[in-house]
């Protein structure tokens, strides 16, 4: 199916979500890939897994106008090669995302929404949030998870701890709008604000 949209968050970022109805193998011809990425490609032996890594690139360079090679530093965090333009990726079902922002860093998550997430609930819920969060909620379960997602890699920091460094405040919002996440650890008190969106059985968080 392809793209869905590419919308301008602000005059330096954009936000685009793909449909991946096509095999890998039709994503492939999309793209030119070098030699590089060739070799990244045929160490993916899952063929979910190649349609979601393919599905990216060829997002990017939709987004972008032109190919694009993405490296990784040493904590996972994604980055355009040669390019000041910050990157963050995300896949959940049958959807990739990609948030594209020229200069502060960006995050962004996608989560299909699934029945059984309350009960791992206690994994990234903290006490300040269990006091206000509703475990039966479930569309407000995963925009939590999804928003201390996007400011995880927004961070950048494969130390955070979701539950301990990431607290969220309480909201009230169900199909799209805007609540604030703090980020803590050690000497670093952020507070980060987290646009977000709802459509079918998915939800869509980015940062700010």
């Amino acid at each position: 199916m392809g793209i869905v949209s590419i919308k301008t968050i602000s005059p330096v970022s954009k936000l685009g979500l793909w449909h991946m109805a096509e095999p890998w193998e039709d994503l492939k011809t999309m793209l030119d890939l070098p030699a590089s990425e060739m070799a990244v490609l045929e160490g993916i032996s899952k063929e979910k897994r190649k349609q979601e890594w393919l599905a990216c690139r060829v997002l990017v360079r939709n987004m972008l106008g032109t190919g694009a090679v993405i490296g990784y530093d040493q904590e996972r965090k994604p980055h355009i090669v040669g390019s000041e333009i910050e990157i963050s990726m995300s896949h959940s079902g049958e959807y990739v995302c990609v948030y594209l922002r020229e200069g502060p860093p960006v995050g962004v998550d996608i989560q299909q929404l699934k029945p059984s997430i309350s009960k791992g609930a206690f994994y990234f819920l903290n006490d300040v949030e269990l006091q206000w969060a509703n475990l039966e909620d479930n569309v407000q379960m995963h925009l939590i998870w999804s928003a201390k997602e996007a400011v995880f890699k927004y961070a950048g920091d494969a130390s955070i701890d979701l539950k301990k460094h990431i607290i969220i405040p309480a909201f009230s919002g169900n199909q799209n709008g805007r609540f604030e996440v703090n980020l803590q650890k050690d000497n670093l008190s952020k507070a980060i604000q987290i646009q977000f969106d709802t459509f079918e059985d998915y939800v869509l968080t980015w940062t700010l």
